[in-house]
């Protein structure tokens, strides 16, 4: 969405001269896109980007009111144009943007770059905007005579791993994406760069292809013009993004004074590794997501570990959710930040529940994860706090209809009775709870083996998490969803 005075318009290869105005009301567009099915948006505030005044113009209002409406639908949002100073970049993420886009900044002043490429890394993007291998600046009205491939060398040894491409001679002409130039991009990146490729983008087929050749794609005029239908786009997102359908396998990094450590029934913790190696290798081996948890942070009265969160983002690619010691907004904002999709509580949401619905409303229900530590205690389950010392007399499934009804996005819930026990997660609590709420239920406690990760989606459970198996090397991720496959469970390969 290119928005110039608060309009939604789009350009032919970057010249004002021929702008179309396709909507006043962005707000209206936005959710079309987000009745498609769209989990991530691209904003530019076209204003900004002419003037290099991000704040001072009509768009900054809408684009504000855009994020709004991002976080309240639990989709992503990325910003450019014009952002060239720190305290723009943290307002905007402060305020919900999931990744800033950073263009002409990232030529002119090499200092600001700096920081922000060791302070906001995992919240940056560069975009490159590039006209025969050269890059343009300032709304693309300047051609710096950089090359792309050396400009792009360069910011990667920064630590910049993001990055949006656009062909200018393509962009809002419909007849393509400049495929040699982003096979060449890709043969020459680093391997943990990523692509976002942009511009010529013309009709479906389109899409799909650049995805072969490019981490990510941004479609724009194609959908205006009526060339990509929403029911189109609708229907191919849905294929994309059969989240609900494939089933994911998670390590959890159960972390104490800055090491890995894993017990039986939450005693007897021994040493499992560096959390920040640990994170690597599960991110390269093939897990579809990573639980960080401070298991000490609440006990001890002190903030999770911003340092080691950060180290570990900064090495991975796959989602993270970090816990442990979340009592407020600003403590999900550093964690967010620090480079977290998701914000896990326990013993806050106990102890305030009304803290679920404010932290859904400023970073969207999809990044509120509750963790839900359980035992058995005759028929039912009661509720377990601070790590799983204090009982809290709350029945789980009357706590489990209370978060939702909050808020919460997902629920990450442990058998106290199963944990590191290997004798299988317990399906009649997964069943339970699953049978009373939609929302993704991560199974915890009790794997042993293959069966049991099966056992557990097939009795309700969205996702499985374990981590002495996967720790010590008792089972890798890679032979657990071959054989995940192979019994009829969706899983990535």
């Amino acid at each position: 969405m290119d928005i110039r005075e608060g309009k939604v318009i789009r350009l032919t290869q970057g010249d004002f001269s021929k702008q179309i105005t396709y909507s006043d009301d962005p707000l209206t567009i936005l959710r079309q896109f987000i009745e498609a099915g769209a989990l991530w948006i691209h904003v530019v505030n076209l204003d900004g980007a002419l003037t290099g005044n991000f704040k001072e113009n009509l768009s900054y209002p809408v684009i504000l009111n855009l994020i709004a409406l991002s976080k309240q639908a639990g989709i992503k949002i990325q910003i450019g144009g014009g952002i060239r100073s720190v305290e723009i970049v943290d307002e905007l993420i402060l305020k919900g943007a999931d990744r800033i886009i950073l263009g002409t900044i990232a030529l002119d002043d090499e200092k600001l770059l700096n920081i922000l490429s060791k302070q906001d890394k995992n919240k940056i993007a560069i975009a490159l905007d590039t006209s025969d291998g050269t890059i343009r600046t300032k709304g693309w009205q300047i051609d710096s005579n950089l090359d792309i491939f050396n400009v792009l060398s360069k910011l990667e040894n920064l630590g910049i791993q993001d990055f949006v491409v656009t062909d200018i001679m393509k962009d809002g002409t419909s007849t393509g994406l400049n495929t040699n130039l982003f096979l060449e991009l890709m043969e020459r990146k680093k391997p943990k760069t990523r692509i976002i490729a942009s511009g010529g983008v013309s009709n479906i087929g389109d899409v799909e292809n650049a995805l072969l050749y490019a981490d990510g794609v941004i479609v724009g005029k194609a959908l205006y013009n009526g060339n990509i239908p929403l029911k189109v786009l609708g229907t191919f997102l849905d294929n994309l993004h059969t989240s609900r359908l494939i089933k994911r396998i998670i390590p959890c990094l159960d972390v104490k004074n800055g090491r890995v450590v894993k017990g039986i029934k939450f005693k007897n913790l021994r040493d499992s590794g560096d959390p920040v190696e640990l994170a690597q290798f599960y991110n390269d081996n093939g897990a579809d997501e990573l639980v960080f948890l401070d298991i000490s942070a609440t006990l001890e009265g002190r903030k999770s570990m911003l340092n080691t969160i950060r180290s570990v983002a900064e090495e991975i690619f796959i989602p993270l959710t970090v816990g442990g010691g979340i009592k407020s907004i600003e403590d999900m904002t550093a964690i967010i930040k620090a480079g977290a999709e998701k914000v896990s509580i326990n013993s806050a949401a106990i102890n305030d529940p009304d803290l679920i619905t404010k932290g859904a409303k400023k970073f969207g229900s999809q990044c509120i994860v509750i963790a839900i530590d359980a035992k058995k205690e005759g028929e039912s389950w009661e509720v377990y706090s601070h790590s799983g010392t204090k009982p809290t007399g709350l029945d789980v499934l009357d706590w489990v209809r209370t978060v939702v009804e909050k808020g919460a996005g997902e629920l990450l819930v442990t058998s106290m009775d199963k944990d590191g026990t290997n004798s299988g997660y317990d399906l009649e609590l997964i069943r339970a709870i699953t049978d009373i709420v939609s929302v993704p239920v991560i199974a915890s406690g009790g794997a042993g083996s293959k069966k049991h990760f099966v056992e557990a989606i097939n009795n309700g459970a969205e996702a499985v998490l374990a981590a002495s198996l996967f720790h010590f090397n008792i089972l890798r991720i890679q032979d657990l969803k071959i054989f995940m496959d192979a019994h009829d469970v969706l899983v990535r390969i």
